[in-house]
């Protein structure tokens, strides 16, 4: 977990929590949407107010009277988080005054014994300071007038939110190690991605069900082994684009944004069905994203199917022909291989080849293949010279590019990939005209 301090936001359904954390973050982080219950995992989201960074916890709404089969599984992930942060900022509307279901949630932080910043969210006119004071009676504190969608009161919900952590922390550094390997673990819907998540990370830091599309947004959770400390992502399960709508779409883009910053991107694929064209798709998108990738061929425990044409697919259909692992995340079996392969693609994600090694390769391809001609011309590969890491960035010196033909160009990859032990790895070639 992160050493940064951590704020929990708890509070009933549709009280604006993720809304509130965006504006004390300055983020477009946590998914926001008007359909209640949208937020159900616990996610990290980094904050800064004067010097000091901390993590604020958003989770779901808190009701002990929803019957959903999710809720009992979201009132674990709230006190989860009551449980594990070092302040906790209740948010209700205090719009509406102070529900029965608010009163519950107050009697629940009592007995954690957190320190607790009560915040009136939803106030931005004059009756702001007689609304704020009905919820005197949840006997938490003073509540604080705030409105998370125009920034009311943020500045001052900020000053005492830092006040308390200081005060709790005195001697907490400002410096904090970032994680090394960012890792996103993607997939479509119902692949077992959350059960791999929480098997990997030690604890259920999400929610696991068997009904598709449970998990919403991207959850971070840093973890360290004895190879160093890993950034891992757990994302909501991605369908086509076309088939998407509503908060899923939202869903949708987290995870893109996701593979945006990873280093590695795991492939969750059900061994049950097999690899399928979304899951290809999914790689695909997550090469065209700069990331390394894997798959991690999940619940093989129950099916065991052919893992040499698992592997065959994915060599043949996939330009970065990423490794297919077997894994079981209920079993937790094949993860010390999974997290050696993460460690080894992310070292030759940043590697950096020698000129003269490369230099090597190139001089042998027209053994290999011969170079496309045109009118009498044919193509020359007169340097090659590696111009950047992570992914790897390559730039060929040749007589003309435009002799270049796209199967020539995946010809020249293949190579490169095969020689330089480069699989799972994208490469960035750029071929320039002497």
């Amino acid at each position: 977990m992160s050493a940064r301090p951590a704020v929990a936001v708890v509070g009933i359904p549709n009280a604006g929590k993720s809304t509130l954390i965006n504006r004390l973050s300055g983020t477009r982080t946590a998914v926001v949407h008007e359909t209640p219950g949208v937020t159900r995992d616990r996610k990290a989201v980094p904050a800064e107010w004067c010097g000091l960074t901390f993590d604020l916890i958003d989770t779901g709404g808190f009701d002990e009277d929803d019957e959903h089969p999710l809720a009992a599984g979201i009132r674990e992930q709230v006190k989860a988080a009551v449980r594990d942060a070092d302040l906790v900022l209740f948010v209700v509307d205090a719009r509406v005054g102070p529900l029965p279901a608010d009163h519950v949630i107050a009697d629940v932080l009592r007995r954690a014994g957190r320190p607790v910043l009560l915040a009136a969210n939803k106030l931005d006119d004059t009756r702001a300071d007689a609304m704020a004071a009905a919820l005197y009676e949840l006997g938490v504190g003073d509540p604080l007038p705030v409105s998370a969608v125009h920034g009311t009161g943020s500045g001052e919900l900020l000053d005492e939110i830092v006040a308390h952590l200081r005060a709790l922390r005195p001697d907490e550094s400002e410096d904090v190690e970032e994680a090394v390997v960012p890792v996103a673990i993607v997939g479509r819907p119902n692949a077992g991605k959350s059960s791999l998540f929480n098997a990997i990370v030690g604890e259920p830091r999400t929610i696991v069900s068997d009904i598709p599309g449970t998990t919403r947004d991207a959850i971070d959770t840093t973890v360290q082994n004895r190879h160093g400390r890993f950034l891992f992502v757990d994302t909501a399960g991605m369908r086509k684009a076309a088939r998407v709508s509503g908060v899923e779409y939202y869903s949708y883009l987290r995870s893109l944004q996701t593979l945006d910053r990873a280093h590695v991107a795991v492939v969750v694929a059900d061994a049950t069905v097999g690899i399928g064209e979304l899951d290809l798709s999914i790689a695909t998108e997550a090469t065209r994203r700069g990331c390394a990738t894997v798959i991690a061929y999940n619940k093989w425990d129950l099916e065991r199917p052919s893992l040499p044409d698992a592997r065959g697919l994915a060599s043949r259909k996939l330009r970065q022909k990423p490794q297919v692992l077997p894994v079981s995340a209920v079993r937790h079996h094949g993860l010390a291989a999974l997290l050696d392969a993460l460690v080894d693609l992310d070292r030759r994600y940043a590697a950096h080849v020698q000129t003269a090694q490369l230099n090597r390769i190139l001089s042998t391809l027209g053994g290999v293949r011969p170079a496309p001609a045109r009118k009498g011309r044919r193509l020359k590969i007169y340097y090659g010279a590696q111009y950047g890491t992570a992914p790897p960035r390559f730039a060929l010196e040749v007589n003309d590019r435009r002799l270049v033909t796209r199967d020539y160009g995946y010809f020249v990859e293949n190579r490169l990939r095969a020689e330089l032990g480069l699989e799972g790895v994208p490469l960035i070639i750029d071929f320039k005209t002497s």
